[in-house]
């Protein structure tokens, strides 16, 4: 034994030059060590050993770095990484939990997982035999933790007893401390012999072994690592590989004669039993040869499958599952590439953002399988169109990058959006269903809008998001208004939120006539906003930023119960007695379930009959519509709340729908009104729908009613009911109260 050492101490001084050099110049790096043999092997006296200690070697030769070992417990060098007490902890296995207190190398060292050994007096075979039984663990080993984790899924809670390192697991078998004990399977291969324990069915736990810097750590070190690792990697001849045959193929030490150093020592007394050994040496080197052939073959087998592992690793981390285009990162990758590869030359080239329009109607009324089946569809056909050095990536969701090099001017940029935007234009067939796509496109280009990826890609970003704004279905080019547009609409967002939390919103009411009588017979909130700074805000300049971030669901909310709490309380004051109030709605408050919670909240906190409460939902609905929206519609008209379709003619209309969905009303949009009766084909329209009302037996109301003119024919031709200017602009409930006590003072009411 002290003659190995001695060899060891002999081999590492020829490798790694004397003590004086090693500190000599260079970038000084502390290095965690801990006893892992052969990817670390530690013993006190002794320099450090191992795979591990080999590469770092080797890339320290290469970046001029001057190591300093720092040997401690596995618990302790943790600690210690995350203090940046040490700037490397080699032999780490990669955990995502780890992930977040440390950085780790993009390379790995060597895969492995975990195994489970008995001694042979236990009958543990599978995961189940270890409940109820005595389990040695490494102190801080992923594998330790992932087996108490497996165990519990599989009701096979065990007593663990915690060592701290593997040499001391296999001890604790063999002492009868511990039934079993969990190891790494690369220790297990050098440590573990049938004589010891027996090797159970569990493995679990399959990780690969990394190096780890402290999580705030300057990244450049571990740059440099993966740069060098990977060209060790790349070379069959390198220290990676010898390395991988010295400890791979090492034998134990306890395979060693016992008494071989007492023999080596006395050989020039001893030449008879010299010759004895020499013979006995000679049957080892057989023995040994056939097991270093078998060794060298599961090496072979073992970087075969790290390869592998390699190139499946490659494909999660810069390809997307779904189309199997890059995904953010492979992008980013080609795009620092392509323009690095532009510096100091005058080539363009455009980065085109692309946005699905209305993707999420699609997951709503078709569910996901439709959308991820439409996703993969449009992947193909935007590959297509694209040049075969034209570089598409998905970002994920419904967003695609294209980058497009050899732009010489702007016009070949908007060719290709062009080709992309027609690439959608016929329908997709998903299943028996045809859907129709369309995108919006943002185009940013370097180096005339930025040179960074950064840059240049929120530029798109930003020009994309005005194509959609301009209805979508069509690109647009950056230019530095848009950025000015965007930092306004967030402004806007905020400042919405703030007007929630300090009550700066309040409601108008335009009342709903009777067309045969004039008499009042409902009113419409409508929302306004108090702005401190504008004054009087109508929704058409908030609307649209409330229904992209959402808020609209609490601005709905909001009206809903603000409402009902105003007409009860005119109720009550005999001013209202049977008036209905009609409460917009938009499709997003559908989401979960939760119209039907807030409406029936909002009655029981206002007092309100249900009967007296009209929701008018839009026509969008259609293109939501799924179980879950048809269940609330019924569950509200169950409720006894009256529900109209707005706007009607203007959205996307389903007659079979329109049949079959517990709706009362029909709302015919102003758009229509406005140019009855002089219009005829607005005129037919208008006719064609209170025809479709009566016949579906609905009741048909006409909004934005001006003239008198239009007032008659829509009487005229059947319509019950309407509201607009002619009969009274939205009011503020205070001044509504002087229109209600005239109508009941002339006992319509």
């Amino acid at each position: 034994m002290v003659f190995r050492i001695l060899l060891q101490a002999c081999l590492f001084w020829l490798l790694s030059g004397s003590p004086a050099m090693a500190v000599q110049g260079g970038i000084p790096v502390r290095v965690g060590v801990a006893d892992n043999p052969p990817i670390v092997t530690a013993t006190p006296g002794v320099p450090p050993q191992g795979i591990a200690i080999d590469v770092i070697r080797a890339v320290a030769n290469r970046e001029g770095w001057r190591i300093t070992y720092v040997p401690d417990s596995w618990d302790n060098l943790l600690a210690r990484l995350d203090k940046g007490e040490i700037d490397l902890l080699v032999g780490i296995a990669y955990s995502d939990e780890r992930a977040k207190r440390f950085q780790f190398s993009q390379q790995s060292l060597i895969g492995n997982w975990g195994m489970v050994f008995r001694h042979a007096q236990s009958h543990i075979e599978s995961l189940p035999d270890l409940k109820g039984k005595r389990v040695a663990l490494m102190r801080g080993s992923t594998h330790s933790q992932a087996l108490i984790d497996l165990s519990k899924q599989f009701d096979a809670g065990f007593t663990p007893v915690y060592v701290d390192t593997y040499a001391d697991v296999l001890r604790a078998i063999i002492e009868r401390r511990a039934d079993a004990g969990a190891v790494n399977r690369v220790f297990a291969a050098l440590h573990v012999h049938p004589n010891d324990m027996v090797a159970t069915g569990i493995v679990f736990n399959p990780i690969f072994v990394h190096y780890a810097a402290p999580k705030h750590a300057d990244p450049a070190l571990l740059h440099a690592l993966d740069r060098d690792l990977a060209a060790l990697k790349a070379d069959p001849g390198s220290a990676y590989y010898e390395s991988l045959r010295r400890w791979l193929e090492a034998a134990p030490e306890t395979r060693y004669p016992s008494w071989l150093s007492w023999a080596v020592a006395a050989v020039a007394g001893l030449f008879v039993l010299a010759l004895a050994i020499v013979g006995l040496l000679r049957y080892q080197v057989k023995r040994q040869t056939g097991e270093l052939q078998r060794r060298a073959d599961l090496l072979q087998t073992e970087i075969q499958q790290r390869e592998a592992a390699q190139q499946h690793l490659n494909q999660l981390a810069y390809f997307d599952g779904l189309t199997q285009l890059p995904n953010r990162e492979g992008f980013r990758t080609a795009l620092e590439r392509m323009l690095s590869a532009l510096q100091g030359s005058e080539a363009r080239l455009a980065l085109l953002f692309i946005d699905l329009d209305r993707l999420k109607n699609i997951n709503d009324g078709l569910g996901h399988g439709a959308g991820d089946l439409l996703l993969q569809q449009v992947a193909q056909r935007l590959q297509s169109v694209l040049r075969a050095h034209d570089h598409l990536s998905r970002f994920g969701g419904d967003e695609f990058v294209a980058i497009v090099s050899d732009i010489d001017v702007q016009a070949d940029a908007e060719l290709v959006a062009t080709r992309l935007l027609n690439s959608l234009a016929m329908p997709i067939d998903i299943g028996a269903t045809q859907i129709y796509s369309s995108a919006s496109i943002g185009i940013a280009l370097y180096p005339d809008d930025a040179s960074s990826v950064e840059t240049l890609l929120k530029h798109a970003d930003t020009a994309m998001y005005q194509a959609k704004e301009q209805g979508g279905n069509r690109f647009l080019f950056y230019h530095a208004q848009q950025t000015a547009r965007v930092v306004e609409r967030l402004t806007l967002d905020t400042r919405l939120r703030q007007a929630l939390e300090r009550d700066e919103f309040l409601l108008h009411y335009q009342p709903i006539v009777e067309l045969e009588s004039g008499r009042i017979v409902g009113l419409e909130a409508l929302l306004r906003w108090n702005d401190p700074d504008q004054g009087l805000v109508l929704p058409g300049a908030f609307i649209s930023a409330a229904e992209d971030t959402g808020l609209i669901v609490q601005l709905g909310e909001w009206v809903l119960e603000a409402g009902c709490a105003q007409l009860h309380a005119w109720q009550k004051q005999g001013r209202a007695a049977e008036l209905t109030l009609a409460v917009n709605v938009s499709t997003r408050q559908f989401e979960g379930g939760r119209l039907v919670k807030s409406v029936a909240q909002a009655l029981a906190r206002t007092g309100l009959a249900a009967e007296c409460l009209e929701l008018e939902i839009t026509e969008n609905v259609m293109l939501i519509m799924n179980d879950e929206v048809r269940s609330s519609l019924d569950k509200l008209r169950s409720m006894g709340v009256r529900l109209s379709l707005d706007d009607f003619g203007t959205g996307y209309s389903s007659l079979s729908y329109l049949k079959q969905l517990p709706f009362h009303a029909l709302k015919i949009d102003q758009s229509f009104v406005r140019r009855i009766p002089d219009q005829a084909g607005d005129t037919q329209i208008v006719t064609t729908i209170l025809a479709l009302a009566k016949g579906l037996g609905l009741e048909a109301i006409a909004e934005g009613i001006e003239t008198s003119q239009q007032y008659d024919f829509l009487r005229e031709n059947g319509c019950e009911f309407g509201q607009g200017y002619l009969m009274s602009r939205p009011q503020a409930a205070d001044q509504l109260v002087a229109l209600l006590e005239r109508q009941r003072a002339s006992g319509s009411v």
